[in-house]
């Protein structure tokens, strides 16, 4: 009967043993894989925040040349205009000026 008690205390703490092995080894597990998934996420935002900024230099770059190209038609327009103007400027100073000689 000692033997058989002795075998099942025996048995007891080799179980007790090998839980405390486990539940070591599941922290270690679980602290690891926290680690792993707080890296891969730290790693995303940035590749997220590098892809952004990509994105909003390219939008700016694009911004850019769209607005040089606007500003380079308005300069066109506006030299037309006082192309124009000076034309039209020497007609109608010889209009007013024959308007009030002959009067």
């Amino acid at each position: 009967m000692k033997d058989v008690l002795r075998k099942i205390k025996e048995a007891e703490q080799s179980a007790e043993k090998r839980l405390n092995s486990a539940q070591t080894e599941s922290s270690k597990i679980t602290g690891d894989a926290r680690r792993e998934a707080s890296a891969l996420v730290t790693s995303a935002t940035e590749d997220s925040v590098s892809d952004t900024q990509t994105t909003l230099d390219a939008a700016r770059s694009k911004a850019g040349k769209e607005a040089d190209s606007v500003q380079e038609e308005g300069a066109l327009i506006v030299e037309k205009i006082e192309s124009s103007a000076s034309s039209r400027k020497e007609k109608a100073v010889k209009n007013l000026l024959d308007a009030v000689t002959s009067q």
